[in-house]
């Protein structure tokens, strides 16, 4: 009986320090961040606009942020896996959902057109009309659910690449007709990533496909998961209090 009842003890301790791992809150956060320019830019002061806003907002509920840049493919799976404790720029899909706690409010919102060769003719008025062209998409990016429901039914024919750079030099190369990206994102890359005579042969849409807001998102796999996302959700707010989101989301429109 004696023996019974250490065994109970030990488990009650053992539970209770579980408990109060998954509550306690974050003093540091592992972020996995991949480069999507303008927005995210590891050059850039600050790492970009959206940057700032995340560990602006974790420095004001007092935890610091360890920014580690990777390949957006990396970041995604990283933070699925536990790898990383969060990362943020990313929409809402159901094997996201599954994974990941998502920020209460959006931190920004993507729009997303479809780029193309200049002087081509690729106007659309479903996303199902796009089944009679190539379209490339990007590992591990998610495109809205109808264009996800679409491709698994074989209407939308896909090709894959590493990155958004390798999408826009195939379609300078015809290997694929059209490729969706968010329009600042595209705009920047075709700039700054391409040689100035493929840069000319592209033209980005104005018509966006969908308007994607994005989150902080932090592994479900983390001991303290929600203190994480509660620090996020508290710091964010603070800067919505004090008029200090606004400047920074002036970065974000520039």
């Amino acid at each position: 009986m004696r023996f019974r009842t250490v065994q109970i003890l030990g488990l009650l301790v053992l539970l209770s320090a579980a408990c109060a791992a998954a509550a306690a809150p974050a003093d540091n956060v592992r972020i996995g961040v991949g480069e999507y320019p303008p927005f995210k830019l590891e050059s850039e002061p600050g790492g970009g606009p959206l940057t700032e806003i995340v560990v602006e907002a974790f420095k004001a509920s007092g935890v610091r942020s360890a920014i580690e840049w990777v390949p957006n493919n990396r970041a995604i799976a990283g933070v699925m896996s536990g790898r990383y404790d969060g990362s943020f720029g990313w929409a809402r899909s159901a094997e996201r959902e599954e994974a990941l706690l998502f920020s209460s409010k959006p931190i920004h919102t993507y729009r997303m057109v479809f780029v193309q060769r200049a002087g081509e003719v690729r106007d659309w008025t479903n996303l199902s009309d796009l089944g009679q062209w190539r379209i490339g998409v990007t590992r591990g990016n998610f495109y809205s659910q109808p264009f996800a429901d679409l491709q698994a039914q074989g209407v939308l024919a896909v090709d894959e690449a590493a990155d958004d750079v390798n999408n826009l030099r195939k379609l300078v190369f015809k290997r694929i007709d059209v490729f969706p990206l968010e329009e600042s994102v595209a705009r920047y890359l075709i700039a700054t990533k391409l040689e100035a005579d493929e840069g000319l042969q592209l033209a980005v849409q104005n018509k966006a496909f969908w308007m994607v807001p994005i989150h902080f998102v932090v592994s479900k796999k983390v001991a303290n998961a929600q203190a994480i996302m509660d620090a996020f959700d508290a710091g964010y707010r603070e800067l919505q209090r004090s008029k200090r989101l606004e400047v920074l989301e002036r970065k974000l429109r520039k």
